[in-house]
C-alpha cells in the first residue's frame, strides 16, 4: 500500500527513520524489544506554532574604525582581534614618515612662493611707476598737440594770413602809386618840347626805368596775391591738417599707452595672483597634512571588544595586512556595543505572509541551546531583494530585526541563532512527532500500541510545527505511538 506523509517535513522525518531498524510486531502482533527506542508516549503541552529561521547576532549600533586623512595610509600596527578594548585606548596606527617629509617639503616650498609673491610686489610697484611715466608723456604730447593746433587754428594762421594780405595790400598801394607816377612822368615828357636832344633822351631813359619798375611793383604784387592764393588754397589748410593729425596720433598714442599699461597691470595682477593662489593652496595643503598627523592613530571610541573588518557589511572583504595602504574611510574594524544586541534575520518570501511585526520570537543560540531568549519582531523591510544579490534569479528575502527584551551577558555580537517566530500558542494540545502520522487515500492515522499489538488509529490533525503536530481528535495523552511504518 501507498503512504503520504502529510508535509514534506514528514516525508524528511520518514525516510530517516526507514534507515533504523524497524519496529516488527513479532508473531503475536507485538513490537520487538530492540525497536522500543522508537515509541513515542503522546504527551498533553502547550503546543508553539510558529516559523523557524536562522539569523544572528548583530549590534544595534556599531562604531566603524577607519583612516579618516586623505593620504597614504600605510597600516603599521592594529590590536589583536576580538580583544576587549578601552575607550581612548590606540588600537590602530599608521605610517607617518613619508606624511612628515611631505609637510616638510612643503614649508620649503611656502617660503619660495612667499619669496615670488615679494617679487612680484616689487615688480607691480616699479611697473606702475614707470606706467604712470609713459602715461604722462603720453598726455603731455596730446596736449602739447592740442596746443599747437589750437594756436595755429586761432592765431598763428590767422596772423600769417593777416601778414600776406597786408603785403598783398602794401604791394597794390605800391604797384598803384608807381604806375600813376610813371603814367604823370609819361604825360609830362610827352607834353614837354626839347630843344635839347640829350635832355629829351635822358627824360625818355627816365621815363623807361619807371616804365620797368613800374612792371616790378606790378611783378611783386601779382606775386604777393599769388602767395595768398596759395596760403589759402594750400598752405593754410595742409599746416592745419598736419597740426591736426598730429593731435590725433598723439591721442591714439595716449589710448596705446593706457591700454599697454594697463595690460601690463593685468599681466602682473594675474601672475602675481596665480602665485598668490599656489601660496593659498600649499599653506591650506600644509595644514590639512599637519592635521593628518593626528589622524595617524585610530582610539577606541568605546569600552568594547575589537574585530576585524566592517561587521554590519557581509559583502565586506577587507584584509587587515601591516604595511598595506589603505584608503580614506575603508573600515579595517569595528567596536559593537554589547549592551544593545538585536538579532538580524533574512525573512523568504514564502514566509512572509506568516509573519508580521510584532510577533514575539524566541532566539536559541547555536554555541549555548540552553540559553533562551525572547524579543519580537522589530521591523520588517519593505521591499524583498534577491537573496544573492549578484544572482537576480536566486530566491527573495526581506531583511528583518528583533529586538531582545531584556540582554544577556552570554549573548554577544556575532553569534548564529535559531529563531523560532511564534504565531500562536495552543494550550494543552495532545501533540505527537510528525513523522509518527501516515495519510492513506486521505486518511490520517497513527501506529497506536497497546500492551499486545500495533494497530492503525484515524486521527484528525489541527495546526503543527516542523517538529510536532496537534491531534485534536483520536488519541488521547499517555497513548504510544510508534515513530515510522511497522509493515515496511
Amino acid at each position: 500500500m501507498a503512504y503520504k506523509n502529510i508535509t514534506g517535513l514528514i516525508l524528511v522525518a520518514l525516510l530517516l527513520s526507514a534507515s533504523f531498524s524497524g519496529c516488527i510486531p513479532d508473531s503475536e502482533g507485538g513490537a520487538s524489544e530492540k525497536n522500543t527506542d522508537k515509541i513515542f508516549t503522546v504527551r498533553e503541552s502547550d503546543l508553539i506554532i510558529g516559523t523557524l529561521l536562522r539569523g544572528s547576532a548583530k549590534a544595534n549600533k556599531k562604531h566603524k574604525l577607519f583612516p579618516e586623512a586623505a593620504c597614504q595610509n600605510t597600516l603599521i600596527w592594529i590590536e589583536e582581534e576580538n580583544k576587549r578594548v578601552k575607550k581612548d585606548e590606540v588600537v590602530i596606527r599608521f605610517e607617518t614618515q613619508n606624511l612628515v617629509e611631505d609637510i616638510e617639503e612643503r614649508k620649503l616650498a611656502i617660503e619660495a612662493l612667499q619669496k615670488s609673491l615679494e617679487l612680484k610686489s616689487e615688480e607691480r610697484r616699479i611697473l606702475l611707476t614707470e606706467n604712470q611715466s609713459s602715461l604722462r608723456v603720453a598726455k603731455d604730447s596730446v596736449a602739447s598737440a592740442e596746443e599747437s593746433y589750437a594756436r595755429y587754428y586761432k592765431y598763428d594762421g590767422k596772423k600769417e594770413k593777416e601778414a600776406i594780405e597786408a603785403s598783398v595790400k602794401s604791394q597794390a598801394k605800391v604797384f598803384k602809386n608807381t604806375k600813376v607816377d610813371y603814367r604823370k612822368n609819361a604825360d609830362e615828357i610827352n607834353n614837354t618840347i626839347y630843344d635839347d636832344e640829350d635832355a629829351r633822351a635822358v627824360a625818355m631813359e627816365k621815363l623807361e626805368t619807371m616804365k620797368n619798375d613800374v612792371k616790378l611793383k606790378e611783378s611783386a604784387y601779382k606775386d604777393a596775391g599769388y602767395k595768398l592764393r596759395i596760403f589759402k588754397k594750400y598752405t593754410y589748410p595742409k599746416a592745419l591738417t598736419d597740426k591736426k593729425n598730429m593731435l590725433e596720433q598723439a591721442v591714439l598714442n595716449l589710448e596705446k599707452v593706457k591700454v599697454s599699461t594697463a595690460s601690463m597691470v593685468i599681466q602682473n595682477d594675474s601672475s602675481f595672483l596665480r602665485v598668490e593662489n599656489q601660496l593659498e593652496n600649499a599653506e591650506e595643503e600644509l595644514t590639512r597634512n599637519e592635521s593628518y598627523l593626528s589622524m595617524m592613530e585610530i582610539k577606541a571610541p568605546v569600552d568594547g571588544i575589537l574585530i576585524y573588518g566592517d561587521v554590519g557589511n557581509r559583502h565586506s572583504r577587507t584584509e587587515i595586512t601591516v604595511g598595506a595602504n589603505y584608503g580614506r574611510r575603508q573600515v579595517l574594524a569595528t567596536i559593537p556595543e554589547m549592551d544593545n544586541l538585536v538579532v538580524k534575520f533574512e525573512l523568504p518570501e514564502q514566509f512572509h505572509h506568516r509573519v508580521k511585526k510584532d510577533d514575539k520570537v524566541i532566539i536559541t543560540p547555536d554555541s549555548a541551546p540552553t540559553l533562551k531568549l525572547t524579543g519580537h519582531v522589530s521591523e520588517i523591510a519593505v521591499v524583498p531583494v534577491n537573496q544573492s544579490y549578484w544572482d537576480r534569479s536566486s530566491p527573495k528575502i526581506y531583511h528583518s530585526e528583533i529586538v531582545l527584551d531584556q540582554q544577556h551577558e552570554r549573548f554577544v555580537s556575532g553569534m548564529n541563532v535559531q529563531v523560532e517566530i511564534i504565531e500562536e500558542v495552543i494550550k494543552s494540545a495532545v501533540n505527537i512527532p510528525v513523522e509518527a502520522v501516515f495519510e492513506e487515500e486521505g486518511e490520517y492515522f497513527v501506529y497506536l500500541k497497546n500492551t499486545t499489538d500495533i494497530k492503525k488509529q484515524i486521527v484528525e490533525l489541527g495546526k503543527s510545527t516542523d517538529q510536532y503536530v496537534h491531534i485534536t481528535e483520536g488519541i488521547k495523552a499517555g497513548d504510544q505511538v510508534c515513530l515510522y511504518s511497522p509493515y515496511e
